[in-house]
């Protein structure tokens, strides 16, 4: 970015200057210095402004994960996948969330969602009966720290790895 702001600057600074004394050679129109800089800077900011704006547009790669390497989505497909049900402490801990703010990451209830289960009574939080998966309840395994579930999610990701 800083790269392109000097080019552009130092390229408007010297056609601006040509033009103007293009102007003055052949029309006889004086261009004052004052004006020469003023342009020159209004052409920098603008090329600075599209500049940053095509560096942001080119570094969003869709959903970023609310932690380092585990996106909401990744969690929600591995447990889904694997038809296993996690804590909302074991998925706030590995997002590196607050636990209340399980339901406003994880989106919508909907039957994908309703893999994360409240610590005390492993069910999800809130689901009405048709809001909850059909197996849910049919592997009795959940998994209750952040540490299991980044290993799960490790694992998960070596499996779809294997099948692509």
């Amino acid at each position: 970015m800083k790269k392109a702001v000097w080019i552009t600057f130092f390229v408007a600074l010297i056609l601006v200057n040509a033009l103007a004394e293009a102007a003055c050679y052949f029309g006889g129109v004086q261009i004052a210095m004052f004006y020469r800089l003023t342009m020159v800077l209004g052409i920098t900011i603008a090329a600075t402004v599209f500049a940053g704006t095509a560096l942001l547009v080119s570094r969003m790669d869709g959903e970023r994960p609310v932690s380092d390497r585990f996106s909401p989505r990744e969690v929600l497909s591995c447990l889904n996948q694997r038809r296993t049900r996690a804590t909302d402490v074991a998925v706030a801990g590995l997002l590196g969330i607050p636990r209340q703010n399980i339901e406003r990451i994880l989106g919508a209830k909907r039957p994908a969602a309703s893999w994360v289960v409240a610590t005390a009574t492993q069910r999800p939080v809130g689901y009405s009966e048709g809001e909850i998966h059909p197996e849910l309840f049919l592997n009795e395994q959940v998994i209750q720290t952040p540490e299991d579930l980044r290993q799960f999610i490790y694992d998960c990701r070596g499996t779809r790895g294997a099948r692509s």
